[in-house]
């Protein structure tokens, strides 16, 4: 497949819908990655991230709403363990918001 560790691709309808990171060291443009904390993802992204709670864990999702007039239609978002981000996925409305990711 190509891809780095830790890093797999979802595919909807023939499209890349959404580039998930469970580990290793792949960062965003921004440099944010698994291990950085939540202050840190908060200060890349400054006044563009929505913390909500996690689903299944006592975590948080950062979800981060890219400036801009295409920011509306994708998303990235950040997995933490209340302190750290332990995965994170980018990518396009509907699919990067869908919990369950790629098997």
């Amino acid at each position: 497949h190509g891809w780095p560790e830790g890093v797999s691709v979802m595919v909807v309808e023939g499209r890349v819908g959404r580039v998930d990171v469970r580990s290793g060291t792949t960062m965003t443009s921004e440099g944010a990655r698994v291990g950085s904390t939540e202050r840190e993802v908060q200060d890349l992204y400054l006044g563009l991230v929505d913390v909500q709670p996690h689903k299944y864990t006592a975590g948080r999702y950062l979800i981060v709403t890219p400036a801009g007039p295409s920011g509306a239609d994708y998303r990235l978002v950040f997995e933490t363990d209340g302190e750290r981000v332990e995965r994170y996925r980018a990518g396009a409305l509907p699919a990067v918001e869908w919990v369950e990711g790629c098997g």
